[in-house]
């Protein structure tokens, strides 16, 4: 195998993790895609299909992470349904405004919401507080999944 063609992978993974901290760049799909063409490139023989259905699937997970994580979090803060739902709806429309946009798009949604619903500011700025909460633990939650698929790409290739 060409060492080019793995160093390359792992500058591409390498990338994809810092990827899961900032909201430019797609974290755990660029991992998946490091991973993927060194599999294509060696003919499947060290990563196999089964893996790469593994690592397909974790990618999926994570890249549904990013849109409901603040969803997850306004509900942990006690909010509404109508503040779970602004959060999911901001996540949706903040990717249309990357790279802040992500950032900013959940606890948006569900302060607005929450005042829709007849909450106060008070209220929904803890809604708002728990988007911002569960975006955090959403990248936390994807750094470790794309150290796991790394580490498992490691520990098949070496």
């Amino acid at each position: 195998m060409n060492p080019v063609v793995l160093i390359f992978c792992y500058i591409l993974m390498l990338i994809g993790l810092v990827g899961c901290i900032l909201p430019l760049l797609p974290g755990t799909p660029l991992v998946f895609l490091g991973i993927f063409i060194y599999a294509w490139k060696t003919h499947f023989t060290i990563i196999s299909w089964n893996l790469i259905l593994i690592f397909l699937i974790i990618t999926v997970i994570s890249v549904l992470l990013d849109f409901i994580a603040g969803g997850i979090g306004s509900k942990k803060m006690k909010a509404s349904k109508f503040g779970v739902i602004g959060a999911f709806f901001g996540a949706i429309a903040g990717f249309f405004f990357a790279p802040f946009g992500i950032i900013i798009g959940p606890p948006l949604g569900a302060f607005i919401c929450e005042l829709f619903s007849g909450k106060n500011a008070l209220e929904a700025s803890k809604a708002s507080a728990g988007a911002i909460l569960g975006i955090l633990g959403g990248t936390l939650c994807k750094i470790v999944l794309s150290l796991i698929m790394i580490g498992l790409f490691t520990s098949q290739v070496f």
